[in-house]
């Protein structure tokens, strides 16, 4: 969405109840003064603003869907507030209606008449607040200063066009109304503050929302950062040990993971171990061998290998199972037992 400086020309308020074609809109909120564009493929939804179309002021009412999944639609699937907006761009495509739709004025539904054509609504005006105060400048100060904020994290090259936007945009509930829509708020957030009863409601709400993005961001950017320094740290290390690996390469010098593999596999090629548990050793070496020192598995590897040439496969030691004389030796170590 973006901001107008003024209302459109050659509209008036909704001084009485008026009933215009109804647009439901998912997922997304249309706010007063703000343009959004719109995909259109529903056919109640294409048969209402053709209807628009055809009238002079091509005007029609945009309202939120409490559930965007819904296809046949139900007046209690709707909000009760809503915006009044104009047409400004239309071009049809192959699945529907592209529009560049202008919020005029918010506006209350009285009541919705859901045909199998198409959908209307009759609306009247619902005037914006219009309440100042301390706390409203406070508030509206507090906002500007979370928004600048959360522009020089998340994209500090368009600090000068959005301090330019902020300049353009004098009114606090039209700044409200132009950060929430960019926010990327659910649909239930942004309707709360279309529906906010006081300047002071409105910029307490985006007030928050702005605090949890903000925090957000910043988490984000940790978060980032975290990772680039790990990453930079790996990548470094990584090139130290391809430069000392070259380096002894050129002085003729083992390093220590190769003189620790050709130990191994001296040990192996000595050991006298069971065929099937050669095979499997000299593919754990030729593993070894492959992976760098700081890998995990490195460690897991070597002391496996450690641990088969270790063992005593091939050796035996002959048992003394003279019961008199185990109990002689347990009679000299443990008084008193009575049973072996």
């Amino acid at each position: 969405m973006s901001a107008d400086a003024a209302t459109p020309t050659g509209e008036q308020s909704l001084l009485r109840p008026i009933i215009l074609p109804l647009l439901p809109l998912k997922n997304t909120v249309l706010f007063p003064y703000l343009f959004v564009p719109l995909s259109v493929g529903r056919p109640q939804s294409v048969a209402a603003v053709e209807q628009a179309l055809a009238s002079e002021e091509k005007t029609l009412i945009c309202v939120a869907e409490r559930n965007g999944a819904a296809e046949q639609l139900r007046p209690e699937d709707l909000y009760r507030v809503g915006v009044r907006g104009v047409i400004k761009k239309m071009a049809r495509g192959e699945e529907g209606l592209e529009l560049l739709v202008q919020g005029i004025e918010r506006v209350r539904i009285e009541a919705i008449n859901v045909t199998e054509s198409r959908l209307m609504a009759t609306a009247t005006s619902l005037p914006l607040p219009v309440d100042e105060g301390a706390e409203v400048d406070a508030l509206h100060r507090s906002i500007i200063e979370q928004a600048n904020k959360a522009v020089m994290i998340a994209q500090p090259q368009a600090q000068g066009g959005f301090q330019q936007m902020i300049a353009s945009t004098p009114d606090p509930l039209r700044l409200a109304y132009l950060l929430g829509s960019m926010l990327s708020l659910d649909t239930a957030k942004e309707q709360s503050l279309l529906e906010a009863a006081t300047r002071h409601e409105a910029l307490t709400l985006l007030h928050g929302y702005m605090l949890h993005e903000v925090q957000v961001l910043e988490l984000r950017q940790k978060i980032a950062s975290q990772a680039q320094t790990e990453m930079s740290r790996e990548q470094r290390e990584y090139l130290l040990r391809q430069q000392m690996r070259a380096i002894q390469d050129e002085l003729g010098e083992k390093s220590p993971e190769k003189a620790e593999v050709e130990g191994l596999r001296q040990r192996l090629t000595e050991a006298d171990l069971p065929d099937e548990v050669r095979k499997d050793a000299e593919r754990d070496l030729t593993r070894l061998e492959r992976i760098p020192a700081a890998a995990p598995d490195h460690q897991v590897i070597r002391s496996h290998l450690e641990l088969i040439l270790e063992l005593p496969w091939r050796k035996g030691t002959t048992d003394d199972l003279d019961l008199t004389k185990t109990r002689t030796i347990l009679d000299e170590d443990q008084y008193d037992l009575a049973d072996v």
